[in-house]
């Protein structure tokens, strides 16, 4: 089990430092604070599930009106068909 610090965490993900954060505050990445300390720690294994739990396709459906037979919904990627 890895652990990283914020700069650690951004670099894996790819991303700012700040982006991190409001990766914390507003979109649920876990982190681990001890008391009496100010830093944060994240583990990797629950990084990489919360990224693998966030690319999962969300499923849209729209409602009969607006569906055409062309098409079928797919999570986001709407897939039209010849």
């Amino acid at each position: 089990m890895k652990h990283m610090d914020t700069k650690e965490c951004a670099k894996y993900l790819g991303v700012h430092y700040n982006t991190i954060r409001r990766y914390v505050h507003e979109e649920g990445l876990p982190v681990l604070k001890f008391p009496g300390r100010r830093k944060w720690t994240f583990r990797k294994d629950l990084v990489d599930a919360w990224v693998y739990e966030r690319s999962q396709p969300e499923l849209v459906i729209e409602p009969m009106a607006k569906r055409s037979k062309e098409n079928e919904d797919y999570g986001k990627l709407r897939v039209f068909m010849p």
